[in-house]
């Protein structure tokens, strides 16, 4: 649904009361619920579109549903330009970034300071995985940006992207930064997801830390932070004349959340893993009993540093308060 500027946002109530609002987010065991109907958020009738999850990060997909998610980093920058878009404190996607930091199986590069000088690929320069791994990287191991030749594949950033100066950039289409890896053309590829041929086992590429889940782990239980990659957002006319379906939607993610979160902690064997019940306690150990929390103030950190690296690295001008960006919602 495109909605145009200066848009009414009216339309037929359901006929059992509730308001039709569309949708969108990847379908993920934390947003299942919302889809199969165990959690219903008050009020809406709910039609939900479980799109490619690249969608979120290639098109501003708040120009064509009610709801949506979102990569953060396009939010940022398209909210503080003041395009009609506004944010929920509710993230359904955080990703221990080292795990997509590849370079050849052969190469001697062991840390990222080893990478200074060389040549890294990407799909896109922007992408939040890359905001994200940029500022980690420069911050915890001394690898600048600057530092690195940079080479993206596809031909244009998009999002209103301006590409910061001192940094080199080269494009090369028609091809995928894993076959540049493993032509040897670059040094190693920041990948919003994992390879196929890494993940069939057929590649010559392996992750740049020798234990990255261990380095993943430390760095997390560092910084307190797991880096968060999406949000969910709405049109701001319907935040603005419909403020209940704001927090209605709030609540439905986080109800939907702690469904996901119930059913792995009661019982290991729900897991189709022989490991699960290694894996769980290792993961509570590692990222805490709820990692995947939402609101504004358990991630204040998380979301302040992801705004210090945005604007370090020329997403935008200045940092804003994050009650800027995200609508007031209380989960009690």
């Amino acid at each position: 649904m495109m909605l145009e500027s200066g848009a009414t946002l009216e339309r037929p109530v359901h006929q059992h009361g509730l308001l039709p609002i569309r949708l969108a987010f990847a379908d993920y065991d934390r947003t299942r619920p919302l889809i199969d109907g165990r959690v219903t958020p008050k009020g809406i009738a709910l039609e939900t579109n479980t799109s490619w999850i690249g969608d979120f990060c290639t098109r501003p997909v708040y120009e064509e549903y009610d709801a949506a998610e979102m990569s953060l980093s396009w939010y940022v920058m398209a909210r503080l330009r003041g395009e009609p878009v506004v944010a929920l404190p509710v993230f359904p996607l955080r990703m221990p970034v080292l795990a997509y930091v590849f370079v050849r199986e052969d190469s001697p590069y062991e840390h990222p300071r080893d990478l200074a000088g060389k040549k890294i690929a990407s799909i896109l320069y922007r992408i939040t995985v890359n905001l994200w791994l940029r500022g980690l990287l420069e911050e915890h191991y001394g690898l600048s940006p600057a530092d690195v030749q940079w080479v993206v594949t596809m031909p244009e950033e998009g999002a209103g992207f301006q590409m910061p100066a001192g940094i080199h950039v080269t494009k090369t289409a028609g091809t995928s930064p894993e076959e540049l890896l493993e032509s040897g053309e670059v040094d190693a590829i920041f990948v919003p997801e994992l390879p196929e041929s890494f993940l069939n086992g057929t590649s010559k590429m392996r992750r740049l830390f020798r234990d990255p889940e261990g380095e993943m782990q430390r760095l997390v239980q560092k910084t307190g932070q797991l880096p968060i990659t999406h949000t969910i957002v709405m049109h701001q006319k319907l935040a603005e004349t419909k403020p209940w379906v704001a927090t209605s939607l709030a609540h439905a993610f986080d109800r939907a959340q702690d469904v996901c979160d119930a059913y792995w902690r009661a019982n290991p064997k729900h897991l189709s893993l022989p490991g699960g019940v290694f894996l769980l306690e290792q993961q509570r150990a590692a990222y805490g009993n709820k990692p995947y929390v939402n609101g504004v103030e358990p991630n204040r950190r998380t979301l302040e540093t992801f705004l210090r690296y945005a604007q370090a690295q020329g997403y935008i001008s200045k940092v804003a308060p994050l009650e800027q960006l995200f609508l007031p919602v209380d989960f009690g």
